[in-house]
């Protein structure tokens, strides 16, 4: 859609003139390109001179001068507008686009100082600047550009940020604008109502039983979220797991480095985005303890009448052709090698046009590694010093055709060469990592399918003249969480609605996001419900699925640190690490609690993702995405429960389970139903296709799982019979027929525990979601020198990343929702690109006005990269 200025503005009245008593315009600094010319395309790309007197240029006019006018203090009642521009200014029209309806956009040219002004907010500071400084010292000057101040900024001490600014008043008719401000101001209603409800959510209820399927599932489990679960958690001593998915952002490690003045200052990674997983394979040979390769197994008996291979010998009949030699038999089932098989991913490095392929062991989670203030220090001076001696048709060009040259693999061959490389791999370098920032702030839940349930029809209420209850009413044992749902809501028709947190605390009820909801009042009949449900999400640079592992960002210690009545209470260390602990700390006094699992992290087995309707006042509900599932804390491999579950917990209702005491807990935790299950067990979806068995996993996990989502009772009887019989404490932490996956492994050294009672679950905001569990992560390669030293604190952030510390120290936090992946990318290259695009503009102007006074190299600071 084209922009187009409207008409209409007239000068007032008997106006009273302002005119500019001096300028720092120079006709040399006006655009070249003023000449209509329509190219094969049908598109134009010109700047058209706007006249004094045409409505766009008397609005311009009119706005300065009354701003102008006020900071000078000139009386009011008078009409102030601009006789004329400074001298050596133009006020241009660009068009571009489409020849018969290009966008047009205005700018004031012909400042040695400005490239260009975009808006009357822009050039008022300016204009002052030029009415008062008789020095022309630009250190004086308020603008944005003399400053290098963003405009909010500038506009707000200004007192201009209330004012519309005329490049964008210019595409607006005068009613649009008037209805656009009503709906910015009901705009800002609603954002200040969402920000007084930004307290994390965690509420615990009991998992709903779902009920059976009458019908076959008609949704299909996305093919990618299978396959990607399921090679991730393949540990085979032929075959590692593949850790990282399709569009997710990486580091890649450089082998060699760009080489910096120091090795503090080499860029040794390099972000990027992945394309594809490939598989590799190659045969090793299976060696005898000589070092030679076994051979014997190859070869069966020798062929009758073949005495080259050691066979006896038969003469051949009369007549019959004499055989060659036969070749060996191979043994069914021997083979004197085993194959070997690893990913590598094909990557596409940010800020340049190069792919590359890696292995696992040379690329880091984008939360693994961050660059540090040394190098991006000396990126920043160098990037400086590039943008000074670049060709200026260069840049544009680069700049234009959105990609820049460089290779960072590609050879450098003596110091100069490697110094000269090291300056050009500054302008993409700094552009990857912006992109990769603005990538990390958006999120997504993906993969949309609709739950359709029905609610039963709830129990008449009672005519008599009872009193109401303080307490809900008690519902009916094996009750599905919707009916549940639909009997909280007579509830609160007949009471003030709260749920009841562990500390006491009430909260207000939220409804469950879904079409159909049947109204508060009682209904005497079943109602069905459509939900919108979600199985996978993008988080940042992360993809995460439902029924996996992730992290959260509250330490164990934060989540009822002293257990609840469906919480269990943090464990402490096994009776080995208190041993240790004690020869290492001999008769000094230590808390034995800094042992146990409170310290570590918080995980969470992602479950579901639903929709639920958050109340924010004035009967308005804003919809907000949640996560529900399993929780699961780091306990010692070795660590013992200290008493049976059944007498921490009352599980049953029934009150006899040992009462805990009250936890003193900083959130939130409330127990009533927050919201239906995600996906229980079994799923109400299809499963996918069965495609060719994946080569990545070994045959009889692939058989397992087929047949545990084509027949879950077929499923449980082969896992019966193949595994023995758990504990009650690894039943919990590996239920069977709950998932289709397996939990993966835990740090060395430590395993998993559920900190909440058989069929619970955690219902929380995405904002406590921290990111993927990346399970043996520490024992990366290229962290080896994060093993390998003392500083504890300093590599905290890797220990979070492996669950020994709160999420907290290394967690992704989103904050802008998007429709796609691809948007994503596009908005974060595009945001990048402007940032630096800017600031090449105001460095070009530099180069272009050489004989201007400027404060020398310091006056251009590289681009500020987040």
């Amino acid at each position: 859609m084209s922009r187009r200025h409207p008409g209409g503005h007239a000068l007032p009245d008997n106006p009273s003139w302002l005119e500019f008593p001096r300028s720092d315009g120079d006709v040399r600094a006006l655009p070249k390109n003023t000449t209509k010319i329509v190219d094969s395309e049908g598109e134009v790309n010109y700047m058209r001179p706007i006249a004094m007197d045409e409505s766009l240029a008397i609005l311009w006019r009119v706005s300065v001068g009354a701003a102008v006018a006020t900071r000078l203090g000139l009386p009011e009642g008078p009409k102030y507008v601009l006789k004329d521009w400074p001298t050596g200014y133009q006020f241009f029209d660009h068009n571009k686009g489409n020849a018969k309806s290009p966008r047009h956009d205005p700018y004031l040219y012909g400042s040695v100082h400005v490239n260009r002004f975009r808006s009357t907010n822009e050039f008022i500071p300016h204009a002052y600047w030029l009415m008062t400084d008789e020095s022309l010292n630009r250190a004086n000057c308020q603008c944005k550009y003399c400053t290098k101040q963003p405009q909010k900024v500038i506009s707000d001490n200004m007192g201009l940020s209330a004012r519309r600014s005329a490049s964008i008043a210019a595409g607006l008719p005068r009613s649009a604008a008037r209805a656009s401000r009503g709906r910015r101001d009901a705009d800002g209603k609603q954002r200040r109502q969402e920000r007084s409800s930004t307290k994390p959510f965690a509420a615990v209820r009991r998992a709903p039983k779902p009920p059976k399927l009458l019908v076959g599932p008609t949704q299909y489990v996305s093919p990618e979220r299978d396959i990607d679960i399921r090679t991730s958690i393949c540990y085979h001593p032929m075959q590692r797991p593949r850790r990282y998915r399709k569009g997710e952002l990486l580091w890649c490690h450089l082998d060699p480095p760009v080489s910096g003045p120091s090795p503090e200052e080499d860029i040794s990674f390099w972000p990027g985005i992945v394309e594809e997983a490939l598989i590799k394979a190659i045969p090793v040979p299976v060696a005898l303890p000589d070092g030679d390769v076994n051979m014997e197994h190859l070869y069966a008996e020798a062929q009758d009448g073949n005495s080259d291979l050691g066979g006896p010998a038969h003469p051949s009949a009369p007549g019959s052709p004499i055989l060659p030699p036969t070749a060996p038999v191979e043994a069914e089932g021997k083979v004197p090698w085993v194959v070997e098989q690893w990913y590598v991913y094909r990557i596409k490095l940010l800020g340049t046009s190069y792919i590359i392929h890696l292995r696992e062991e040379e690329v880091l989670p984008y939360l693994a590694y961050a660059p540090s203030d040394v190098l991006l220090g000396r990126i920043q001076v160098e990037l400086n010093a590039f943008l000074q001696d670049v060709p200026i048709e260069e840049m544009d060009r680069d700049l234009e055709r959105h990609m820049f040259t460089f290779d960072p693999l590609g050879p450098a061959d003596g110091e100069e060469s490697a110094q000269k490389k090291y300056r050009q791999s500054a302008a993409p370098f700094t552009l990857g990592i912006q992109v990769a920032s603005n990538i990390a702030q958006f999120w997504l839940p993906t993969d949309e399918w609709e739950c359709t349930f029905t609610l039963p029809a709830p129990p008449a209420p009672s005519t008599s003249q009872q009193p109401i209850p303080s307490q809900p009413l008690a519902l009916p044992p094996n009750v599905s969480l919707h009916s549940a749902i639909q009997q909280s809501l007579i509830n609160n028709a007949m009471s003030p609605a709260s749920m009841h947190a562990p500390n006491g605390s009430t909260t207000e009820p939220e409804s469950i996001s879904m079409a159909g909801r049947p109204s508060r009042s009682a209904n005497k009949v079943p109602q069905t419900v459509v939900q919108t449900r979600f199985q996978g999400l993008w988080w940042g640079t992360e993809r995460i699925w439902t029924d996996e592992l992730v992290r959260l960002k509250i330490a164990r210690s934060q989540f009822a640190p002293k257990g609840t009545d469906v919480i269990f209470p943090p464990a402490g260390p096994s009776a080995s690490t208190i041993a240790r602990a004690k020869a290492s700390m001999g008769d000094e006094e230590f808390d034995l609690a800094s042992f146990g699992a409170g310290e570590r992290g918080l995980f969470l087995r992602l479950e579901g993702l639903v929709v639920v309707d958050v109340p924010v006042g004035d009967g308005q509900c804003n919809k907000e995405c949640r996560a529900s599932g399993m929780l699961y804390e780091l306990v010692d491999e070795d660590w013992e429960e200290e008493e049976p579950l059944n007498q921490i917990l009352d599980v049953s209702g029934k009150g006899k389970g040992k009462a805990r005491e009250e936890p003193d807990v900083t959130m939130s935790i409330s127990q009533g139903p927050g919201g239906p299950s995600f996906m229980a067990q079994p799923s109400p979806m299809k499963p996918p296709p069965l495609p060719k068995p994946d080569p990545t996993v070994p045959p009889s996990q692939t058989a397992n799982d087929i047949l545990s989502q084509t027949s879950p009772a077929a499923a449980a009887s082969v896992e019966t019979s193949q595994q023995p019989n758990r504990k009650l404490d690894l039943q919990l932490s590996h239920p069977v027929l709950s998932t289709h996956y397996p939990l993966p492994p835990a740090s060395k050294g430590y395993r998993f525990r559920p900190i909440l009672p058989p069929e619970h679950e955690v219902v929380i905001s995405l904002s406590l979601i921290s990111g993927r569990y990346y399970p043996g992560l520490l024992h990366h390669p290229l962290l080896q020198s994060a093993r390998n030293d003392d500083n504890v604190l300093q590599y905290r952030h890797l220990w979070a990343l492996d669950g020994l510390a709160p999420g907290v120290h290394q967690s992704m936090d989103p904050r802008a929702w998007k429709d796609s992946r691809l948007t994503m990318f596009q908005e974060a290259d595009a945001e990048a690109r402007d940032r630096f695009r800017e600031k090449w503009e105001e460095l070009k102007m530099g180069r272009l006005h050489p004989q201007e006074e400027m404060a020398g190299e310091d006056s251009y600071t590289a681009m500020d990269v987040d």
